[in-house]
């Protein structure tokens, strides 16, 4: 068996990979073009997804994606991080080709030596755990939310919703109002040094603006890929209609960016029917992530969401989110590095929480 490059030849055998996993009760498929729709591979950009496939004969057994982005470790450019995504194997649906997820995780891991997995499912299943097997360090990214609406909140959260009982608990505070004051003590609507006077606007992309917050703030993380105003504009193009693009403001200076998702969830396996906010991707200039998170949550609240998300590795962020009354909640979005690229990170126990990681840095967005 030999993993080569994703290329056009072998699409035909990926249809065929694809069907099997279909057959065999995988949700899970490669994609289905060699030029990844999402961030294809194109002359002069150095942000892209790239495939390998695991040929077996005439036949498709397993593949990956790495995507390519610029960072800043320590402040100083880097560009040979990459961020493992999509590792499918034939072993899910069939035991004699369990080995096959072996082979392609040491592959990748062999060929990008640091690396970086996002999402997951959590912290310990199957490819978190494969990866922490092989030595690679597994946290969970901290998960936070603010309730704007107490009725479908309750009545949708199926983390709280797993037993009859505690079911019809939870209807009965919807349908008497009985938890709203409780939500409100909970969730302190604090307000930012700043948050009276910060300016918020819905814009159609980033301009030079984001340059000069990008150039603010690099130096300030331990790890942060690329967020100018030309990546912000590949990764989030202006034509897509689903990003809301937020820019705050403060005395006429940009000071911050949030890139928002409003969403009509339908049979989520988390929030149920919700109407879900959340806050995808976002950049600040230090001392001013609360005027952000503010300017977010305030957007989804007065666009009437019932729930506003975020998920945020950085310590500013997540004491940004708490001041404005976010709650922390169970997690379920995992970060895993590789021994090499935790050694470039030492002494993690103080640099992992100076790490920017939000959704915007995996696979994108998906499911919400």
């Amino acid at each position: 068996m030999a993993i080569e490059a994703y290329l056009p030849r072998h699409e035909d055998a990926v249809a065929r990979f694809n069907h099997r996993l279909a057959q065999g009760g995988s949700p899970f498929r490669f994609p289905a073009t060699s030029r990844i729709p999402w961030l294809p591979r194109d002359p002069g950009r150095d942000t892209f997804l790239e495939g390998h496939v695991a040929i077996d004969g005439d036949e498709v057994r397993g593949g990956y994606m790495v995507k390519h982005q610029p960072f800043a470790l320590r402040g100083e450019p880097c560009d040979d991080i990459r961020n493992l995504q999509l590792p499918l194997s034939e072993g899910s649906i069939d035991s004699g080709y369990v080995q096959v997820g072996v082979e392609l995780l040491s592959t990748a891991a062999r060929r990008n030596r640091r690396m970086y997995a996002l999402g997951m499912g959590g912290a310990h299943t199957p490819l978190p755990t494969v990866l922490r097997s092989m030595g690679w360090t597994v946290s969970l990214v901290p998960f936070h939310f603010h309730v704007v609406r107490a009725g479908p909140f309750l009545r949708n959260i199926r983390v709280l919703r797993t037993s009859r009982a505690r079911r019809l608990l939870l209807d009965a505070a919807a349908a008497t109002g009985l938890a709203v004051p409780v939500l409100a003590v909970a969730q302190r609507r604090g307000r930012g040094r700043n948050g009276a006077r910060a300016r918020a606007e819905v814009v159609t992309s980033f301009g030079d603006w984001a340059d000069a917050i990008w150039e603010g703030v690099r130096g300030h993380y331990a790890l942060l890929a690329l967020r100018d105003a030309a990546e912000l504009n590949t990764l989030y193009p202006p034509d897509a209609p689903k990003p809301i693009r937020l820019k705050v403001s403060l005395d006429g200076r940009a000071v911050g960016w949030a890139l928002l998702f409003d969403s009509a969830l339908r049979g989520h396996k988390q929030f149920g029917d919700m109407r879900l906010g959340t806050l995808v991707d976002c950049l600040a200039l230090p001392g001013h992530e609360g005027d952000v998170v503010l300017a977010a949550r305030e957007h989804l609240r007065a666009a009437g969401v019932d729930l506003v998300v975020s998920n945020q590795q950085h310590e500013a962020w997540c004491t940004a989110l708490h001041a404005h009354g976010f709650l922390r909640g169970p997690s379920n979005y995992a970060l895993a590095v590789s021994k090499a690229l935790r050694a470039a990170l030492e002494p993690w126990a103080t640099t992992a929480a100076r790490i920017h990681m939000t959704r915007g840095d995996g696979d994108g967005p998906i499911h919400l």
